[in-house]
């Protein structure tokens, strides 16, 4: 590689521009050891401490591919889960073009459930005031269970929250809950990937070690150590489809392990070679869509994975500002962490910051022949 000099002037650059409070990205080429780099400071608060090497981040939609897909590729590897038997042979559902519906359709975002439903707008104000997350989690999940269909299986490409929230409780069907799970996943644990649980009261200070999200108008504080997206946030921290917290090198570590299961040198997190490829086969794609099993693809033209990315690439966006772009063939790993809902979601800045910041590390990568 070449100095990281232009990436961490990328990273100071979109500080200052207050894309994000903090900024952090990873980048690592083949076995070669990754290039770490942060700036910023933890919340938007001219007296917030510095971005730490070891600041945990909320992952936000990153814990989709990081532990559920984890999840339930290796339950495949295993032979104790087939992702053409019918979601409701695990569970009841209410719609029968669902039940009918083969699992692998959950992991390719094409059940045709909706995009999102606001559960929490009527479970936050009691859970927040009872701390009865375990309540409002059996709610949860009747209510997405009882959904019904906006098109039929297979008619559209549309992400969907709700299909990995049932596709934790396929999961959960054959395996434990989600919340015993997790604990089994290599690379997940306390001081590594891990979820923040939420007791049954709500009233202990921010965890100020982690970079801070949202000042959040129905929780009525900003939101620190604790996750940002509200339906996780009523199921008591712990969700298929968000709730995972993690460091840089955390996220980093995970993608050269998918790297390798994909290349078949190192089964660490316990999926084949096999399963591997077939997740990731092109062959899962819908006519008008960009998502193998669990994981996007790059989209044709603007893509915010930039220019460079090869066909063989995976990748995954979080709402908190995170992303995860890996190319499989090449053993590139990109990893960008911010905060940048901290102190408002409406903040944008981030949509022309991936994009940019990917096509400056390609830049820095170092082919054989010379050429990204």
């Amino acid at each position: 590689m070449v100095s990281p000099l232009a990436l961490e002037q990328h990273l100071r650059r979109a500080v200052h521009d207050r894309v994000a409070p903090a900024v952090a990205f990873g980048l690592s080429v083949g076995d070669a050891p990754p290039l770490l780099l942060r700036s910023g400071r933890l919340t938007h608060l001219p007296d917030a401490g510095p971005l730490e090497a070891d600041t945990p981040f909320d992952l936000a939609s990153l814990t989709k591919p990081l532990t559920t897909v984890t999840w339930v590729l290796r339950l495949v590897t295993q032979g104790r889960l087939d992702l053409e038997a019918p979601i409701g042979r695990f569970i009841a559902v209410t719609d029968p073009r669902l039940a009918e519906a083969p699992v692998w359709r959950l992991l390719s975002h094409t059940t045709g459930l909706p995009a999102h439903r606001e559960y929490f707008r009527g479970l936050l104000p009691r859970a927040r005031a009872t701390g009865d997350f375990a309540g409002a989690r059996a709610t949860v999940s009747r209510m997405v269970t009882g959904t019904v269909l906006e098109a039929a299986p297979g008619a559209r490409e549309t992400y969907s929250d709700l299909g990995f929230l049932l596709l934790e409780r396929v999961a959960e069907a054959v395996d434990a809950p989600l919340a015993d799970a997790w604990r089994a996943l290599p690379l997940h644990g306390e001081g590594a990937l891990h979820f923040r649980p939420l007791g049954r009261a709500d009233h202990r200070p921010p965890d100020a070690a982690c970079a801070a999200t949202e000042l959040c108008p129905l929780r009525g504080r900003l939101v620190q150590g604790e996750v940002h997206d509200e339906n996780a946030w009523v199921c008591g921290g712990v969700a298929g489809h968000a709730g995972l917290f993690g460091r840089l090198s955390d996220v980093v570590e995970f993608g050269r392990a998918v790297v390798a299961g994909w290349h078949g040198t190192d089964d660490r997190l316990g999926i084949s070679r096999e399963v591997w490829r077939l997740a990731t086969a092109a062959r899962w794609l819908h006519p008008a869509g960009t998502r193998v099993l669990g994981w996007d693809t790059p989209s044709p033209g603007q893509s915010t994975a930039g220019r460079f990315f090869g066909p063989d690439t995976i990748g995954h966006l979080g709402f908190t500002g995170t992303s995860l772009w890996i190319d499989l063939p090449r053993a590139v790993v990109m990893v960008l962490l911010t905060n940048r809902v901290c102190p408002t979601r409406t903040n944008i800045g981030i949509r022309a910051l991936r994009p940019a910041l990917h096509d400056a590390a390609w830049d820095t990568v170092a082919e054989r022949d010379g050429r990204v």
